[in-house]
């Protein structure tokens, strides 16, 4: 097919690694502009509402730039591991009915059966979109990986155009979602990061260049989204009709997420042993500190950031916020790792050898093969 794969050393860089690092901080920075209840008159412009509204652009950024990552790193692989599957299920319902166990001993508000059930089938009932979505990628990718390597590069580049301009140019410019969901979203994305592993030179980026056109593209965002609020107090067309430009799939924070990707892969810093360890620790601060009941308790109730929305502090205060929530999470998220993990994780090797085992039984039964062949 003319398939060039570009090799990626075996052993683990820090480029990477610390883009998991900033991706992660600016999640959080968004997670505070949107669930800390700010509120501020359409027709204001003030340092404050600037702030937020600049903080609010790097959540959808982070999240494309994770996915980016999944994709330039897994297109390769032909199988899925089970214990990476199983790993990260079991990170996803540790938070999730920990969580729920915290609040239904130390919490006055009560929680009922649904809350229960939701809390025990994480993935199922969306405790957390991302990891839901990013679950359901991670059980694809090896069928995806198999339909991606085996198309020319030609075939490649036209996919690719036709589903950018379908659910990431029709959606900025109209406003819709156009048959678009976070899984086909996700789906997109990671095709993206395999064509670059597969088709592209990185060796060609200059870091610095993809840096500098990271800043102008987000600049260029930042100064859109505030003209947009500035003209919906002047023009009915732009009241009725507002332009959402910090969606995930938004022309704008998809150039600067690529663009950012770009600046870190040809970045060269060596392994560094702390930066990985950090990194490791990136999604546990997310399932930690954007769980539906951590969100309203952290954001509303311990730092109750809504007080602080005309306040001179707001700026520094949501700076300490980012760095605090940081890591507290990555302490939590690392004793997870390297004690309670380390516990149980050289059995998963041991029950996925029983199940495997199992499996085989099952599908070489011959009345599975009736059943087969009966439907």
């Amino acid at each position: 097919m003319g398939v060039k794969t570009i090799a990626v050393p075996t052993k683990r860089q820090s480029n990477i690694e610390l883009l998991r690092i900033i991706a992660m901080v600016m999640i959080i920075a968004h997670h505070i502009a949107v669930h800390s209840g700010f509120e501020y008159p359409a027709d204001d412009v003030t340092i404050n509402k600037l702030w937020i509204q600049f903080i609010r652009l790097g959540g959808k950024i982070g999240v494309d730039v994770f996915v980016l990552i999944s994709g330039y790193f897994l297109v390769t692989a032909k199988t899925l591991k089970g214990k990476k599957v199983v790993k990260l299920w079991l990170q996803i319902f540790s938070y999730s009915v920990g969580i729920f166990a915290l609040f239904f001993f130390f919490n006055d508000e009560p929680l009922g059966f649904n809350d229960l059930l939701k809390s025990l089938l994480p993935i199922t009932f969306s405790r957390w979109w991302f990891a839901s979505t990013y679950f359901m990628l991670l059980l694809i990718s090896p069928y995806l990986n198999r339909l991606i390597n085996s198309l020319t590069k030609k075939e490649y580049q036209h996919i690719l155009l036709f589903l950018i301009f379908g659910w990431c140019v029709i959606p900025t410019v109209f406003q819709v979602s156009w048959q678009m969901n976070n899984l086909l979203w996700f789906i997109l994305v990671y095709a993206l990061a395999g064509y670059i592993r597969l088709h592209f030179d990185v060796t060609k980026l200059k870091s610095s260049q993809c840096l500098t056109a990271t800043f102008i593209l987000t600049l260029l965002a930042f100064i859109a989204t505030v003209l947009f609020d500035i003209l919906r107090t002047r023009v009915t067309f732009f009241y009725d009709h507002p332009f959402n430009l910090y969606e995930m799939n938004s022309l704008p924070i998809f150039l600067i997420s690529v663009s950012l990707f770009a600046s870190f892969l040809n970045l060269n810093i060596g392994c560094n042993s702390v930066i990985n360890i950090i990194s490791s620790a990136t999604f546990g601060v997310y399932l930690i500190h954007d769980n539906a009941m951590i969100r309203n308790a952290l954001w509303r109730g311990i730092f109750k950031n809504a007080n602080y929305a005309e306040s001179r502090l707001l700026v520094p205060y949501t700076i300490f916020q980012i760095i605090v929530v940081f890591v507290v999470c990555t302490a939590i998220e690392l004793f997870r790792i390297y004690v309670i993990e380390k516990r149980y994780i050289k059995h998963i090797d041991s029950f996925l050898n029983v199940v495997g085992k199992c499996v085989n039984k099952i599908t070489s039964c011959k009345l599975i093969d009736k059943i087969i062949k009966y439907f």
